[in-house]
């Protein structure tokens, strides 16, 4: 028997949005209570955008999860296809179970080496040193994936740049940011911890975005493979 999933590309960014706004004000508040009033039960860390195992870190490593199993999809049916680009969306599901790995691991802190920091004389900019391997792991990855891109729709290709960019701003562009200001004045502070808040926040609105990319991708142009997935495409088209 074969079962059919209908799912709307929009109402899932809407359901997924939510969350985010909801995460959102409650790591705000949770940063406000921390540094403004001295508050410091334990109930707050499960909602604070700065720590890991809790609700904001295992929401983020559902939908990062989400994308690996529609990455997986997409390949199979391109594999189907025999298409030239089979392997790149392989990689890129593989890439997200990474990222999901990490969000819950916390893997790239490994690279935040206080003694390696001081020996290379770093700071400002480059106080989180895991930065540096990061961008390199982003222009290698982009400069791999240009003819790629290039080969999408283009309402897939500017959709997956707008993701990226929200989520490589968020976390390598805000992460710098941060770092230049945990350099200057420190991390155990108001400011500081609302920085990490908008970092985590783009982050989660980048995968939406990729999330939105990638069923109306399924929907558009992958409708005539048997995937046992329906995706329900905008009327609009």
């Amino acid at each position: 028997m074969k079962f059919i999933i209908s799912v709307s590309p929009k109402i899932v960014a809407y359901s997924l949005s939510i969350w985010v706004l909801f995460f959102a004000v409650a790591g705000c508040i949770v940063q406000v209570l921390r540094y403004g009033f001295n508050y410091q039960q334990r109930w707050i860390s499960l909602f604070n955008l700065d720590r890991e195992i809790n609700y904001p870190s295992w929401y983020s490593s559902f939908t990062l999860l989400f994308c690996a199993i529609l990455l997986g999809i997409i390949a199979t049916a391109k594999k189907k296809q025999d298409d030239r680009y089979f392997g790149h969306w392989k990689a890129l599901g593989f890439m997200f179970v990474f990222f999901c790995l990490d969000e819950i691991l916390s893997l790239h802190e490994i690279l935040i080496i206080n003694d390696l920091r001081k020996a290379l004389h770093l700071g400002g900019f480059f106080y989180f040193i895991w930065v540096i391997p990061g961008a390199i792991f982003v222009v290698v990855t982009g400069l791999a994936y240009l003819k790629f891109l290039l080969h999408l729709p283009r309402k897939t290709r500017d959709c997956f740049l707008l993701a990226g960019s929200i989520y490589v701003g968020g976390a390598l562009g805000m992460e710098m940011v941060s770092g230049y200001y945990a350099d200057a004045v420190g991390q155990r502070n108001l400011m500081y911890g609302l920085m990490t808040c908008v970092e985590e926040i783009m982050e989660m609105v980048g995968v939406i975005v990729f999330i939105y990319a990638l069923l109306s991708y399924i929907g558009s142009y992958l409708e005539n493979i048997d995937l046992r997935l329906k995706i329900v495409e905008n009327q609009e088209r």
